[in-house]
């Protein structure tokens, strides 16, 4: 991954931390070059845990809260007192005060639709710097409980206070940021709203994070938003990619398809020229609503959610509340 130019390296799961070797290995990509972050439910965060991650290497952490209180995150855990640890895990990231951010993660469901601000407010209020809510994707544990998924109409309705959030934490220079990830649309919505001005390009960037324009200056906002089209919404295949146990390269982390193997191939050899990669960045190759749609560039539906529902990586997402827009309206 170094010698073919990563820049960021994630350690994700099921739980990184029940690795016994988590610490070496982040050090080996540290000592490579990578930026290295970590994606944990956060029940094993310790003081002593959370110092050896920093003393690693990692530099950015990401941590889920399905809830404000623990009867709605400890629903989805699946496991009584999971709430009361994991925000101690929060706490003790937030006390280290070293980590270039900290993310909270929420997964969308029905039992917390309607409590997303209050969710968004004590992520805010733990230290939390950037927020994200996730969509129920269709994966693993996900497709037994997809019964548990909101409506369009709630969707949209959350989706707008999403950008909201973000243009406030943008106008202050301060406050949680506020993205999506698997509701692509919030990209359309930003657009609308602000007529093309402010809006989350993908679901990782948006050039206003502190974190990005420490280094690189406020005007990376206005950068990113004139090239956005060419890496908006589903970043699979476009910024990213999933990586397996068994060195699998895979279109994004949930999607059970191999394009590759990293102990058999060449990284940028996969990335550069394997055809499924390829067709999903163009979105003219997009079938269905979303190949209709004027917001492709901008949007173009989760590709795993048009994989999985529809079989076809190149076809439209079902999941978007919005009906699709023709580039005429979109010129007017």
């Amino acid at each position: 991954m170094s010698d073919a130019g990563i820049s960021i390296l994630t350690f994700s799961g099921g739980e990184p931390l029940v690795r016994s070797d988590i610490f070496d290995v982040i050090k080996r990509a540290t000592d490579k070059g990578l930026y290295c972050t970590i994606a944990s439910n956060g029940i094993l965060m310790t003081p002593e845990v959370v110092e050896k991650l920093y003393n690693s290497g990692i530099r950015r952490v990401e941590i889920g809260l399905d809830g404000a209180k623990a009867e709605t995150h400890d629903f989805l855990r699946n496991k009584k007192g999971c709430f009361k640890v994991t925000v101690e895990g929060i706490k003790n990231c937030v006390r280290l005060g070293y980590f270039d951010e900290i993310a909270i993660t929420t997964t969308l469901y029905r039992s917390n639709i309607h409590k997303i601000p209050q969710i968004i407010d004590f992520a805010e209020s733990l230290g939390g710097t950037r927020f994200y809510l996730n969509r129920l994707i269709p994966a693993g544990m996900g497709i037994k409980i997809t019964h548990l998924d909101v409506s369009h109409e709630e969707k949209k309705n959350v989706i707008q206070h999403l950008h909201q959030r973000f243009k406030i934490s943008v106008a202050n220079g301060r406050g949680i940021q506020c993205y999506a990830r698997g509701m692509t649309y919030l990209s359309r919505a930003g657009y609308e709203a602000s007529h093309g001005q402010l809006f989350t390009v993908s679901e990782a960037f948006s050039g206003y994070e502190n974190m990005f324009q420490k280094n690189f200056g406020t005007e990376l906002s206005k950068i990113v938003r004139h090239f956005a089209k060419a890496f908006s919404g589903c970043s699979a295949g476009l910024t990213y990619c999933g990586l397996s146990e068994q060195g699998d390269i895979l279109p994004c982390v949930p999607a059970p398809l191999k394009i590759g193997n990293l102990l058999e191939q060449d990284l940028k050899d996969i990335w550069a020229n394997n055809e499924i990669l390829l067709r999903m960045r163009d979105r003219k190759h997009l079938n269905g609503s979303c190949g209709q749609c004027a917001y492709n560039g901008l949007c173009g539906g989760c590709r795993y959610t048009a994989y999985f529902l529809t079989h076809d990586w190149l076809g439209p997402d079902p999941s978007c509340p919005y009906e699709p827009l023709s580039q005429t309206s979109l010129d007017s």
